[in-house]
């Protein structure tokens, strides 16, 4: 293990006893230092003028102030021309980690106000002070001797929540493995610590909040864990599963060039060591979304079958947070424990065979019944959810939709995405199943079995994103950041006249920058806010068109009323908009007799807004091709 001296910058590697170091989080940009660039003094000398370099020298200046010898970065302590010792380092990331003292989250893009700097300078100087004056090396610092954790913190700098470090994937285990992290904003004052934020931080990250108290995060499910990482970036696809491996206590090699298989492995060598059914419920957060929300038609549209295993984190994304979460799938004690003396109903003799990968498909035992209405199998995946659409929820079984192929024990999910589950009205129906081993098959109808399901074909065929909003110079105020929600409708079948729309729902700006799908007959609407009300304006996307709408002008707000005030939505209105919208396919008013365009500009208030829809490269958003959404205030 490579350390980097605080004092000299230089590299020093240890084989065996490592003595105490700091750790940075920090999210990459260009221009990054290398660990050939620490090798000599040479080097260092040129390494300086590197974009980089004002990063790592922080980072030492702040472990020297805290009484640390060396720090790790990963940028430059890993030599990465050498592919075993990547392999090596990624392997054991999360434990370096976790064995650091203090892990340093560096937020490049996150400024906090003078009342907050000198408040927190004044602490942040009495706890480096305090382990200034031990003539020992400093221990490993606990909860109660660093007196910002204990403070809670009553308001956060808005950039805070919309920090790309909450987007990026390898961060999640950066949060998570070490025991004590502080966060500091890009001149390096500090905002706080993970103990001290940790209700902010779970709810900007989903993150059960005993998990950022210190528990294991095995005590959380699988689904639950993989929904933490949906929706985060990583440069290279196969990063997605790579940067996992600690959270899922699993190792395996590192084979970049693969693509999404490399998530296939993760979850079979997930498998190996956890028998968690929970991973079967991938895409249940946008089922119960569908059922709770949409107005669709049940069974429309044509796809691809669904198989077993996800295609990455993102199928276990959470639509709404405040309806449900994968915190709510309680696994079935009874079916997952062998030597459990309570058996399921239905149950009296329990196969304890665990699931596995076959040439056949996914080998699982579950209990299952047939429903000759539908003639498909309702297989019961031992674990069970509160329904959100009743007032009183009780956990209630969750199964999965399958269909069996003609003369075999193979299976299939369901084709349609929205009929993939069925929740059972209570726990005792599961007495007229019957419990058998059967094989879900891990290929498409057409045979292919690269790996994809149905969703991952049509969102690259329509995948959008968001531009990010221009990051606060040195001195703004707080009121020039942008503040962003949105809502969209959604299309169940295909062509026109299958639009359907989803209630009005707040999203975390940070996740509005990720690659979302757009199909044909469907509307997306981001509301911008800042400062004046006057400026509150809407960017509304189409398949192939762009629209802005001046939300607080008077035709809009007689017609439409007011869409976003202080923050909160009016549904009633901006569903009875969106629709108008996508009825009108993009023909809003203001455009003209020429119909939709990709490309508007229009004044709102005292600001001139520009939108365009400009085709991206697949590496700009980590996906195969996108459109990227283009806005700018002028």
């Amino acid at each position: 293990m490579r350390l980097i001296k605080t004092d000299s910058l230089e590299l020093v590697e240890f084989v065996g006893r490592v003595p105490p170091y700091v750790i940075l989080s920090h999210t990459w940009g260009h221009d990054e230092l290398t660990c050939q660039d620490l090798l000599t003094a040479s080097s260092r000398a040129i390494a300086k003028k590197k974009v980089g370099f004002a990063k790592i020298a922080g980072c030492c200046a702040r472990a020297v102030e805290d009484g640390y010898e060396y720090a790790w970065v990963d940028t430059c302590c890993i030599d990465k021309a050498s592919s075993a010792e990547l392999s090596e380092a990624i392997n054991s990331m999360y434990q370096w980690y976790q064995d650091a003292h203090i892990c340093y989250a560096y937020m490049t893009d996150v400024s906090i106000d003078s009342a907050a700097q000198v408040a927190v300078s004044t602490t942040s100087a009495d706890a480096s002070a305090a382990r200034k004056r031990a003539s020992e090396p400093p221990a490993k610092p606990l909860l109660h001797t660093i007196p910002s954790i204990l403070r809670e913190y009553d308001s956060l700098p808005r950039t805070f929540e919309n920090s790309r470090w909450f987007t990026r994937g390898w961060t999640l285990q950066e949060l998570i493995a070490p025991p004590l992290v502080e966060f500091y904003a890009q001149d390096w004052k500090e905002i706080g610590t993970k103990f001290s934020l940790r209700r902010a931080i779970s709810r900007i990250t989903g993150i059960d909040i005993r998990v950022l108290e210190g528990a294991d995060p095995s005590t959380c499910t699988v689904a639950e864990r993989m929904s933490w990482a949906a929706s985060r970036e990583t440069t290279r696809v196969e990063d997605k599963a790579y940067c996992l491996l600690g959270i899922f206590k699993v190792n395996m090699p590192l084979i970049y060039g693969e693509g999404p298989r490399a998530f296939s492995r993760l979850q079979k060598e997930i498998m190996k060591t956890t028998e968690d059914y929970t991973m079967l419920a991938w895409g249940l957060s946008k089922y119960l979304s569908n059922k709770h929300h949409w107005r669709g038609i049940p069974g429309a549209g044509s796809h691809d079958q669904r198989r077993p295993l996800a295609d990455s984190p993102n199928d276990f994304e959470v639509h709404n947070r405040s309806q449900w979460t994968y915190a709510n799938l309680i696994p079935d004690p009874f079916t997952n424990n062998p030597n459990s003396k309570s058996k399921t109903p239905g149950a009296p003799n329990h196969d304890d065979t665990p699931p596995l990968i076959t040439s056949r498909g996914l080998r699982v035992t579950l209990l299952t019944r047939f429903n000759p209405k539908t003639c498909d199998v309702q297989a019961y995946i031992n674990c069970k959810t509160p329904n959100p659409s009743n007032s009183h929820p009780t956990p209630v079984p969750v199964c999965l939709i399958l269909h069996r192929h003609p003369s075999t024990n193979i299976y299939t999910g369901s084709s349609d995405p929205n009929a993939a589950f069925f929740l059972l009205d209570n726990t005792t129906t599961l007495s007229n199943f019957e419990r058998r081993t059967i094989y879900i098959s891990t290929q498409t109808a057409e045979g292919d079995a690269t790996g994809q399901n149905h969703r991952a074909t049509s969102l690259e065929r329509n995948l959008y994103v968001l531009d990010r909003p221009p990051l606060l110079r040195a001195g703004d105020p707080v009121s020039k950041a942008w503040k962003i929600t949105s809502c969209f409708s959604h299309a169940v079948g295909a062509g026109q006249g299958h639009a359907h729309f989803e209630v009005p729902r707040r999203f975390i700006p940070a996740q509005l920058y990720h690659p979302f799908d757009l199909p044909p007959s469907t509307v997306r609407m981001f509301a911008f806010e800042r400062g004046t009300a006057a400026e509150t304006f809407a960017v509304v996307v189409g398949s192939g068109w762009c629209s802005v709408v001046g939300l607080m002008e008077e035709g809009f707000r007689e017609r439409w009323g007011v869409l976003v005030e202080e923050g909160r939505w009016d549904d009633k209105a901006a569903l009875r908009f969106i629709c108008y919208a996508a009825e009108r396919d993009g023909d809003l008013e203001g455009e003209g007799e020429e119909g939709p365009v990709d490309r508007v500009k229009r004044r709102v208030g005292d600001v001139n807004v520009s939108v365009s829809l400009k085709k991206v490269r697949k590496g700009d958003v980590g996906c195969e091709s996108a459109v990227k959404i283009v806005w700018a205030v002028g």
